[in-house]
């Protein structure tokens, strides 16, 4: 690959008409796990995600807009639901070229939901109750780990503080795939393979970039990843 000693991650972004729209906080996050981040714009196209595919040591699917539900046998039922198609496109066709090699995927937010309905899941179109106003970092609530899970082979915990930005989160459970964390109401916050082998899978509905820095179990999942990276 690349870069042997900091791995390439391609991280999935948000876009406007002018301007590529990410977060700083997914790029900070994974340079101080070790790693060299790469956004990927989804206005090439879904054929052109094989380009994307070839450069990268690992793979963060990120928050944005919902996932059309089209993709999940449903159309549009609130006002609420957003959609961007072309980045919808770009990362199916980007998951369907990964999903059987042993590169390293972590999912956040709208990453969680894309993997989820990727490998025939389905999704709540809207939920309430579940976006916080406050900073990324505060009013971290409570979820459940699932013992003997990859997530709690990570955090080694079994109840960790996250945030909450989403209105959106996983109905039905991808074929495959368990669920290894949730929220006090039930809300699916973590999805994994159910299978266990050795590589990093995993997709989680919070986000640990805003907080990894002052918190041990976040920071543990992006070095985790990094080192997952590092490995192939």
């Amino acid at each position: 690959m690349i870069n042997e000693k900091r791995p390439v991650i391609g991280i999935t972004s948000s876009m406007s008409d002018t301007f590529i729209r990410m977060r700083r906080t997914y790029f900070d996050a994974i340079v101080d796990a070790g790693g060299i981040p790469m956004f990927m714009p989804h206005n090439l196209g879904a054929e052109d995600a094989a380009k994307f595919a070839s450069l990268c040591d690992g793979f963060l699917f990120a928050g944005g807009d919902d996932v059309d539900p089209k993709h999940y046998g449903e159309e549009i039922a609130f006002d609420s639901v957003e959609t961007t198609p072309l980045r919808d496109d770009f990362e199916l066709a980007l998951m369907e070229l990964i999903k059987n090699d042993p590169r390293p995927i972590l999912g956040i937010c709208r990453g969680e939901q894309i993997l989820n309905v990727a490998f025939g899941g389905s999704l709540y179109q809207h939920i309430d109750g579940h976006r916080q106003d406050e900073s990324g970092r505060k009013n971290l609530r409570a979820t459940h780990v699932l013992e003997g899970s990859f997530l709690h082979s990570i955090v080694g915990e079994t109840e960790i503080g996250v945030n909450s930005f989403h209105h959106q989160a996983v109905k039905a459970v991808a074929p495959g795939f368990i669920v290894s964390a949730r929220a006090d109401d039930g809300t699916v916050e973590a999805i994994e393979p159910e299978k266990k082998t050795d590589r990093f899978f995993l997709a989680v509905q919070w986000h640990p970039e805003y907080f990894y820095a002052t918190d041990a179990p976040a920071a543990k999942l992006f070095k985790a990843f990094i080192e997952a990276a590092k490995n192939n």
